[in-house]
């Protein structure tokens, strides 16, 4: 299980928000070819173990319900990167996700007593919305404007700019970044070597 855990990091997963990596479950390679990784049975309890969401629940993940989750903040996202404000639409359908019956429950810590919201009924309910509810925590507690995608044509990658400056662009520097250095060096020789024949006429 360590491997599935560390080939789910290796893949980019597991960084910044339980919410973004259910977004990014709908994978672009970087050249456009597409993978959906909720078609993979496995994939859902990967995300839930490394976020801690819940235990194992006994059924297997919705999948209809996990894709519409994923429609729904792949869109918000959209509208927070373009700077647009969130309809009450999708408010509303965000809602629907966190409207799960809860109770505080006490636990005794090393550095004292620790409450905790513990569902009513565990299972995925509870675990789609945690999900949801890292959404709601970035926007109160960190700056939505350091959502951003991946200006790679072929990725649309969404990630949370963590740097210092928000000055971070590529999803990853040393994949789509490296991939657009290439690009633009190939297309200099390129421009250089017509300049060059251009001139030889």
């Amino acid at each position: 299980m360590k491997q599935d855990s560390d080939n789910y990091v290796a893949l980019g997963f597991g960084k910044d928000y339980a919410w973004i990596d259910l977004a990014n479950s709908l994978e672009w390679n970087g050249f456009g070819k597409l993978t959906d990784r909720l078609q993979d049975p496995a994939w859902a309890s990967h995300i839930v173990k490394h976020w801690n969401l819940a235990p194992p629940p006994p059924r297997p993940a919705p999948l209809a319900q996990l894709i519409a989750l994923r429609t729904l903040l792949r869109r918000m996202a959209e509208k927070l990167i373009a700077g647009e404000a969130l309809d009450e639409r999708d408010l509303n359908a965000l809602n629907s996700y966190l409207n799960v019956l809860v109770r505080v429950k006490l636990f005794q810590r090393q550095n004292g007593v620790h409450s905790e919201l513990v569902p009513l009924r565990p299972g995925w309910p509870w675990i789609l919305s945690r999900i949801a509810a890292s959404f709601v925590e970035m926007m109160e507690l960190n700056r939505p404007d350091r959502l951003k995608y991946c200006p790679n044509e072929g990725c649309k990658w969404i990630f949370y700019d963590r740097t210092k400056a928000n000055t971070r662009r590529w999803c990853n520097d040393r994949t789509c970044g490296n991939r657009d250095r290439v690009r633009r060096s190939r297309s200099r020789d390129k421009t250089t070597t017509r300049t060059k024949s251009s001139k030889s006429d």
